[in-house]
């Protein structure tokens, strides 16, 4: 043990500084919300982002300009957008399927909720979570193909690329791995509820954010990998391919760690961050905020595509909120969610060296801790 933590700190000591320094994510713009945006969803070229924010559904662009707009009959628990961009799935009081250009192509309606949504290549398949505790599997053309009863209400669910894996996060505290033809695969335990999940387009490597204020990293056939603890509380989480990146939002922040869980920067928000995805190759990120902020943000950690590809048409902090619903549209309600208390604003900070080292130690302890062994379904 004592060699193992050595090796951790040199291994820091040597590519902590460089690596911490390169690839950080800056602001290209920031648009205002009319709600806590509690959802979003981008395009694997990053073409093409989608939000939910209170009832409202918005579809911008990469420039910031909003495509189309819809209202869900209740709050926008969660969105999802097949790779190429070309459908888009919300989960509310139905489970909505739209084309790219706005247009409605079904709906599905329970008795009960929608908690999250997920869409592989080309929308063939359509993953919803629903709080009655069933998993549902459909096709593009409104098919249902099958249903798993998790036993316990889900809350965040992914899919890979082709759609024979789905992953899920549950109130029971359960994060499991479901094979759309043979059923579920592996679980494990986390304690409490897990709000964030994510799956590389693969799905070699599964991550997951638990309200018990950690991340977990496992591989796609159930090896847990290791564990980080946060200061708060994880609502939702998102990874690029072979997990190189991967990003929890949790308190007022958006934690960037890498596939070691050091973490690479920390991204600070004005309210509670609610909602993260991103490309696949990593180059933008999209973070939704919630009360304090009500924001929806587009990053990249590649500077040169700022200066060539015009991308700060909507200047940070100078956008009016996105409430642009037609004049005889009258939404429902909105999500009355609560976002943490207010704390004091501070700067994005670059990862220090003796920060560095700690993660590494960290996650090196963590590795003899694993997930609740043991966890059933």
């Amino acid at each position: 043990m004592p060699s193992l933590l050595l090796l951790c700190c040199l291994i820091a000591l040597m590519c902590g500084p460089a690596s911490a320094a390169e690839g950080e994510y800056l602001a290209v713009w920031e648009v205002g919300a009319s709600d806590v945006v509690s959802s979003v969803a981008i395009a694997q070229d990053g073409s093409t982002i989608v939000a939910g924010a209170g009832s409202l559904v918005y579809v911008l662009d990469r420039e910031g300009n909003v495509l189309w707009q819809t209202v869900a009959g209740s709050s926008v628990n969660g969105v999802g957008i097949s790779p190429e961009g070309s459908y888009i799935g919300v989960a509310a009081d139905k489970l909505y399927l739209f084309d790219r250009d706005g247009e409605l192509l079904w709906t599905e309606k329970t008795t009960f909720v929608y908690r999250d949504v997920a869409l592989s290549s080309d929308g063939r398949y359509i993953a919803a979570a629903c709080d009655n505790g069933a998993i549902y599997l459909f096709d593009r053309n409104h098919k249902q193909l099958w249903d798993y009863d998790m036993g316990t209400d889900s809350y965040a669910i992914a899919i890979s690329k082709n759609g024979r894996k789905i992953a899920i996060g549950c109130e029971n505290g359960g994060v499991y791995s479901l094979n759309s033809r043979d059923g579920e695969s592996w679980s494990y335990g986390t304690g409490k509820r897990v709000e964030g999940i994510a799956l590389t387009p693969d799905a070699r490597f599964v991550a997951a954010g638990s309200l018990d204020r950690c991340v977990y990293l496992s591989t796609g056939e159930g090896e847990h990998l290791w564990k980080y603890p946060t200061e708060d509380a994880i609502r939702s989480m998102a990874m690029t391919d072979e997990a190189e990146e991967i990003f929890a939002a949790s308190g007022r922040t958006v934690l960037v760690l890498d596939r070691a869980g050091v973490v690479l920067q920390e991204i600070t928000l004005g309210g509670r961050a609610e909602s993260v995805a991103v490309t696949p190759d990593g180059s933008f990120l999209v973070v939704g905020a919630g009360d304090g902020d009500r924001s929806l943000r587009l990053f990249t950690d590649d500077a040169t595509l700022i200066e060539s590809e015009d991308l700060t048409g909507a200047a940070v902090n100078e956008t009016e909120p996105l409430d642009l619903l037609p004049a005889d549209v009258t939404p429902p309600p909105a999500d009355d969610r609560t976002g943490a208390a207010a704390e004091p604003d501070t700067q994005n900070e670059e990862t220090s060296l003796p920060a560095l080292v700690l993660g590494w130690v960290e996650n090196v302890l963590n590795l003899l801790f694993k997930p609740q062994d043991g966890f059933l379904a």
